[in-house]
């Protein structure tokens, strides 16, 4: 491959000028690699441009709806489903799609419980461009959700939530508490006022400038998000393409790194009122921590919360730092907790080459006991 032009560095830095909104925040957090690694970072995204695989979505049933979001479960002949043990719910984020939940065959979270004998579902949020505000979303749409699988199955459920989804499953407890046995936060953002959370920092930063471009456009683009994501790791941006350009471009890893990109790059833009309610509410007032959460009428108060509830946090998390998730546990004097300390990325609890051994199979257990 031709190495011109040179410098490189600057010949992309120019492009970026020009994406002014994004730029003026991106500036903030640079990065220095050298020629030769944006040489290779430029070949790992082209490698990524151009590459053959195309992800397809694996089969499933859409077992209830309510507008545009669904219960999916995996479309097979059948399932070897255990005595004694209870629906599994997963709740993904609203930020990106729901399908890194069963994102391949090798990869899968959702089939992968399925196939170890949990009735698994997952809830898709499908385009939540019509919902109007944080209390519709919760109150509306996922305890709905929830209840549904409850009824369906004629006992209490088990619910994990992803990220985000992690956080709105605390005050849908509030509103569907005998629909809910136990509850799994994985990498849940909670606690925004630790000085660990990089996140929340950034977030504190970025959203002078972000917060009139969701009033002028009626949502949070999701290209700003991605650019906030990036830079919390900028560094990390920039070698995982690297290490794409060195990979055996025909091999599972290569193919599940596009699909992963793809997910990534395939986000959602939050409609306004629940992009400014995430901002102000949760990263600069900290309201779910200090117990004034107000949802649907209802202030989300987890002393109350006595169903049991696992918590996965990971000190190698740069999106949600391990205090920020962790901290949930001081909310929580009625509840069992047991906490989980992993050391890997965000994604990497979901589709990780350890997910399966460090991740799964203890929520697994922890499930089954």
């Amino acid at each position: 491959m031709r190495k011109a032009p040179h410098p490189l560095a600057i010949h992309l830095g120019m492009v970026a000028a020009n994406m002014s909104d994004i730029q003026r925040y991106a500036s903030n957090f640079t990065t220095s690699i050298s020629e030769a690694d944006a040489v290779s970072m430029v070949r790992g995204i082209k490698a990524y441009q151009e590459h053959e695989y195309i992800p397809q979505e694996l089969p499933h049933k859409v077992i209830w709806s309510d507008g545009n979001v669904k219960i999916k479960k995996p479309a097979v002949k059948a399932l070897n489903i255990k005595a004694g043990t209870h629906p599994l719910l997963l709740i993904p984020s609203l930020i990106n799609k729901s399908n890194i939940l069963d994102i391949s065959k090798e990869r899968s979270m959702l089939r992968w419980f399925s196939d170890h004998g949990i009735e698994a579902y997952l809830l898709d949020w499908g385009d939540i461009s019509a919902i109007e505000d944080m209390d519709t979303l919760i109150k509306d749409k996922l305890c709905k959700a929830i209840i549904a699988v409850s009824k369906m199955s004629g006992k209490p459920i088990d619910v994990l939530g992803y990220c985000m989804g992690g956080t709105l499953l605390l005050p849908s407890y509030i509103h569907a508490s005998k629909h809910i046995r136990r509850m799994v936060l994985l990498a849940a953002p909670w606690d925004f006022s630790v000085k660990s959370s990089g996140l929340a920092q950034n977030v504190r930063i970025w959203s002078p400038a972000v917060l009139p471009v969701i009033e002028q456009r009626g949502c949070l683009p999701s290209e700003w998000v991605q650019a906030l994501f990036a830079s919390l790791d900028p560094n990390g941006s920039a070698q995982k393409f690297i290490r794409f350009a060195s990979m055996d471009q025909d091999s599972l890893e290569a193919k599940l790194f596009v699909s992963v990109e793809d997910w990534l790059n395939d986000g959602v833009d939050l409609p306004k009122n629940i992009a400014q309610h995430s901002i102000q509410n949760w990263f600069i007032n900290n309201e779910p921590h200090t117990g004034v959460w107000n949802v649907a009428g209802k202030v989300v108060n987890t002393e109350n919360i006595s169903a049991d509830i696992l918590v996965i946090a990971s000190k190698s998390d740069k999106l949600v730092s391990f205090d920020c998730a962790a901290n949930i546990q001081k909310n929580l004097g009625s509840a069992c907790v047991d906490i989980v300390e992993l050391n890997c990325g965000h994604i990497g609890l979901i589709v990780g080459r350890n997910a399966v051994n460090d991740v799964w199979t203890p929520i697994l257990n922890w499930l089954s006991k």
